[in-house]
């Protein structure tokens, strides 16, 4: 079966079998991995589905456009035989985002001005300030991929978090290490050094089966070729999958009291805090909840340039409180170089290299 777009989700380097996984779930066809990113297709409506329920995908391209290019003339004229129309009003602010890879055109600047002038010249005006729009082209041996976002902000800004913390974890890395974890509702959830709450916050999200992009203002919002009955049935499912829970077993803790006020703020515009618990607690001070079943810790300790601590030494005290309490629980712990993960002093089940904060690191699954 042939289905009529095709589209390119961007994820966090490291995320693309969990984005994967997701996408089969929500119904997307020829799916193919690509190093931070997977291919897919289907109908507008799959991506719509995309965009308002994945919880790992960062944002989600549609292809426009496949040509070979070797001079500024040649961007020109492909870029002109776009029907814009369906996807631009008369009126619009552009973004040209451009990357280039082993071509005769590397000048990204003239690449971009050539664009917007193609565009211009289909009839549009690039001077508004209300409604932003996002093209994207690269060119890598000749080739030239032109594609437009369907996204706008980035889809892991859920819209709760105003607050950051000192460290902050971006929510769609939180919600794919959930993921890969196989974590359920039915499993107690433990987030010491919480920072502003993410992994806790993206948790009960999910739980309650809540589409992270619920509240989201997407770029395809303001395309003249939105059919918006087709779009309103997509929102109305995704509403109507919204589960009532009056609690969770889900644990958030951090030493800072600035961290905890920080992460109730969230929760609250979340609107999960009643779903959990949050209390300023220092890691080794860490106790079992009252239930009898093993469950699983989530946790991202302090580490490298990112807060001054010793790192090690903070290591070395996790694996020794593991070791003596939490043996038949599950542990996923995010660790920036070989020796934290030796300071862990724990075997490990298998590992997820991910980046995070600009650096490459693992999750250890323990």
């Amino acid at each position: 079966m042939s289905y009529p777009y095709r589209f390119y989700a961007v994820v966090i380097p490291g995320l693309e079998d969990i984005a994967m996984k997701e996408l089969e779930q929500l119904s997307a066809h020829e799916i193919q991995k690509d190093n931070g990113g997977v291919h897919f297709s289907g109908t507008m409506d799959t991506m719509f589905r995309v965009n308002i329920r994945s919880r790992c995908i960062t944002r989600v391209l549609l292809r426009l456009k496949r040509f070979t290019a070797m001079s500024l003339n040649d961007i020109r004229e492909k870029t002109q035989q776009v029907e814009w129309a369906r996807f631009l009003n008369a009126n619009v602010s552009l973004r040209v985002h451009v990357s280039c890879h082993a071509s005769k055109l590397m000048h990204t600047a003239k690449i971009e001005a050539e664009i917007c002038e193609a565009i211009k010249k289909s009839g549009f005006s690039l001077n508004s300030e209300d409604n932003t729009q996002q093209v994207f082209i690269r060119i890598e041996n000749n080739r030239c991929l032109l594609s437009i976002d369907t996204s706008g902000e980035r889809l892991d800004r859920r819209g709760y978090r105003l607050e950051g913390g000192k460290a902050p974890l971006r929510e769609t890395l939180a919600a794919g290490v959930l993921q890969w974890m196989e974590w359920t509702q039915a499993e107690t959830l433990m987030v010491p050094m919480c920072g502003s709450g993410t992994f806790a916050i993206e948790a009960a999200i999910a739980a309650t089966h809540q589409a992270p992009g619920l509240n989201h203002a997407f770029a395809f919002l303001a395309w003249p070729q939105l059919k918006q009955k087709a779009w309103e049935r997509v929102l109305k499912r995704a509403r109507t999958m919204v589960k009532n829970i009056d609690s969770l077993p889900v644990y958030a803790s951090d030493i800072n009291q600035d961290a905890i006020e920080v992460t109730k703020r969230n929760a609250q515009r979340a609107n999960v805090e009643k779903l959990m618990s949050i209390e300023q607690k220092d890691v080794k001070e860490l106790s079992k909840p009252e239930r009898d079943e093993p469950g699983l810790i989530v946790c991202n300790p302090p580490y490298g340039q990112r807060i001054d601590t010793n790192v090690r030494g903070l290591y070395a005290a996790l694996g020794k409180l593991y070791q003596r309490d939490y043996r038949d629980w599950r542990m996923a712990v995010f660790s920036p170089e070989r020796a934290c993960e030796q300071a862990l002093g724990l075997p490990v089940k298998r590992r997820l290299k991910v980046k995070h904060g600009g650096q490459w690191m693992y999750i250890l699954h323990i």
